[in-house]
């Protein structure tokens, strides 16, 4: 079966999501859409500089997921490996 994602599971954040780069056949990316997806919201808090690009005035942030943003899978090239199910930090992918 081919992974799913749980759009009110996924608020990716394009520089952090550690999905977006280890798809052995590139079938996820990310898109940003108009509308939010999910109820989380963006927030900085102080502690760590993440390198996130979430226009914070502060360079020392971790951002909470973004709600605008998220993952989709080229069910077309995806071969079912199951490596995204296994490194989505936030749960938003199932088989």
């Amino acid at each position: 079966m081919k992974p799913k994602v749980n759009d009110k599971k996924c608020g990716a954040i394009k520089d952090l999501c550690a999905v977006l780069n280890i798809c052995p056949v590139n079938a996820i990316s990310y898109i940003e859409v108009d509308e939010p997806i999910t109820d989380k919201v963006v927030e900085c808090i102080v502690t760590t500089d993440c390198g996130c690009s979430c226009d914070c005035d502060d360079s020392q942030s971790i951002c909470e997921p973004n709600p605008y943003g998220r993952i989709v899978i080229d069910d077309s090239i995806c071969t079912e490996c199951g490596i995204c199910v296994d490194q989505c930090c936030g749960n938003a992918i199932s088989i």
